[in-house]
């Protein structure tokens, strides 16, 4: 019982609070926080596919929680739900906590000022670190190749756009995003500054 009500939380939660977060960004900025397909070549198509995962993991939560046969058992089964349950809660305090400069892609008019507060303050990616955590979790909790192969082309995607990210934040921000990018790490916290 507690593993479908965990993974339908996830299913309809994260999803929500994406419609919300699109909402309260479109009434701040006076234009929506989706920028999609605006980059040249790969990236393009990169930028309208990716998105899809945001919607693609919460159906796989949902029907996971309809077929409670199907999840792992144990000791695993209880590793993947907490796993689940923190990523999922470090990358919506993420949302949250970014902002104003939240987005979803690559805004070259983004001007706002850079998120460094909250896990921001140790990590560069927390909502991806969170997202990464949360298929670690899915993948433990529905076993199989097919889950696999998806978490891994998701984290991959995770990666790209994390890097992509960094690309323009550092020719918007300069040496204040070079400084702040020495001290924290990608997706979990550095030990220590570079």
């Amino acid at each position: 019982m507690l593993p479908s009500v965990i993974l339908a939380l996830l299913a309809i939660g994260s999803p929500t609070l994406v419609f919300m977060k699109i909402r309260a960004q479109r009434q701040a900025l006076g234009k929506s926080p989706v920028i999609l397909g605006t980059a040249p070549g790969w990236q393009g198509w990169f930028e309208r596919v990716a998105p899809f995962a945001l919607f693609v993991w919460p159906i796989v939560w949902l029907r996971a929680a309809h077929s409670p046969q199907s999840l792992a058992t144990g000791l695993r089964l209880a590793v993947g739900l907490t796993l689940m349950l923190a990523g999922g809660l470090l990358s919506a305090a993420s949302v949250v906590l970014m902002g104003r400069a939240w987005r979803i892609g690559i805004d070259p008019d983004n001007r706002t000022e850079l998120a460094d507060r909250g896990p921001y303050r140790w990590m560069r990616h927390p909502i991806y670190a969170g997202w990464l955590v949360t298929l670690l979790g899915t993948v433990l909790v529905i076993p199989g190749p097919t889950i696999e192969v998806a978490a891994g082309v998701t984290a991959l995607g995770a990666i790209i756009q994390a890097l992509r990210e960094e690309r323009h934040l550092l020719a918007t921000f300069g040496e204040r995003y070079a400084v702040y990018a020495a001290r924290t790490g990608r997706f979990a916290p550095r030990l220590r500054a570079r």
